[in-house]
């Protein structure tokens, strides 16, 4: 993996975030946008996968990432398949319940599953702060798009270790825009599949970051542990 795909995955977190944050300023009580069906054939990268049920663990996974080229701690993990994504989660609905109590109070405002793609919204629809918190699932081309503890160092964001992500193939990291607008995104690739959850918050911390943030991505995933 090139350093430039990389800051294009960790730069798209934290612009969707913005898009979230920015669409939660207009007026609240908007209803929630129609979408296609989750699991609508062609919407789907293509590709097959062992099942994502953490069962079978295809390396031993030391929680360091392998040193400094993490990710790369199982070379013979199977690829995942949004396929088996949206066989447990078929809908955002169904995703927003690895997220918890992130989206309390927030409403489903956005959904969509395009080119290989699911993206989830959630907004703030009342009070004085703009929450957002975005989930998205999208398919990549294996390991060669896992990146390594160098590679995220390169671009400033923070190594996340997770032994079960890594005994995966794959890795976490995380990245924090601060200021009034605050934007935290996290994301967890692993072979076949990379997954980003963003969080933005104006004034405040926003409501995802890290270990928890992992730990829902691994849900979603399938990883145990």
């Amino acid at each position: 993996m090139t350093t430039p795909r990389l800051v294009s995955r960790a730069a798209f977190a934290l612009l969707v975030a913005a898009g979230g944050l920015a669409f939660a300023g207009c007026a609240a009580g908007s209803g929630t946008a129609a979408a296609p069906s989750m699991s609508a054939p062609g919407a789907i990268g293509g590709g097959t996968s062992a099942p994502t049920d953490g069962a079978t663990d295809p390396g031993d996974g030391d929680g360091d990432g392998g040193g400094n080229n993490g990710g790369g701690s199982a070379p013979s993990a199977p690829t995942m398949a949004l396929a088996d994504v949206l066989a447990r989660y078929p809908d955002c609905a169904a995703m927003g319940s690895a997220l918890g109590s992130a989206i309390d109070r927030l409403e489903l405002t956005d959904q969509s599953n395009e080119d290989g793609t699911v993206q989830c919204a959630w907004k703030s629809t009342m009070g004085d702060y703009a929450n957002t918190v975005l989930v998205t699932v999208t398919t990549n081309n294996g390991a060669v798009d896992v990146p390594t503890k160098d590679d995220i160092a390169a671009i400033g964001s923070e190594y996340i270790a997770d032994a079960a992500v890594e005994a995966r193939g794959g890795i976490a990291y995380g990245t924090k825009s601060t200021g009034d607008l605050r934007m935290y995104g996290t994301l967890v690739d692993v072979p076949g599949l990379g997954v980003s959850i963003t969080s933005g918050a104006l004034n405040e911390d926003p409501r995802i970051f890290g270990v928890p943030a992992v730990a829902a991505a691994k849900q979603l995933l399938g990883i145990a542990g």
